[in-house]
């Protein structure tokens, strides 16, 4: 009962606190990205424009967000991985999702929520 909200928690935590981390370091790895040479299809050479600064609740908000895309999509298999690590497979259930594959995908979609709700409100 305890243990779900707290993960939650340090979730959010974490992948706020690495956004929050990383947001200096934006402007300048951009920058170096966008001034390598680009050859496009018709064999024209561009480069990309400046970037821009993002702010440390966006950048927060952009971080939350990858972390929820990424609980939907790996966060019920490595879940269930680990409750058959830990309590072994019934062969004789049927296959109803529980609650181990299932509340990965809400916290995910709660993560995205929360990003982009921090993404707009610092933008």
């Amino acid at each position: 009962m305890v243990r779900r909200p707290v993960m939650f928690a340090i979730g959010f935590g974490a992948a706020a606190g690495a956004g929050l981390l990383f947001q200096p370091y934006w402007l300048d790895l951009c920058n170096r990205i966008n001034s390598r040479p680009f050859v496009g299809m018709n064999g024209a050479i561009s480069r990309g424009s400046e970037c821009s600064p993002v702010s440390a609740m966006t950048m927060s908000g952009n971080f939350l967000i990858g972390f929820g895309l990424f609980m939907l999509v790996i966060g019920p298999i490595v879940f269930s991985l680990i409750h058959v690590l830990r309590h072994g497979y019934n062969w004789e259930s049927s296959r109803v999702e529980t609650a181990v594959s299932n509340l990965p995908m809400l916290a995910g979609l709660l993560y995205i929520a929360a990003g982009a709700g921090l993404a707009i409100a610092g933008s």
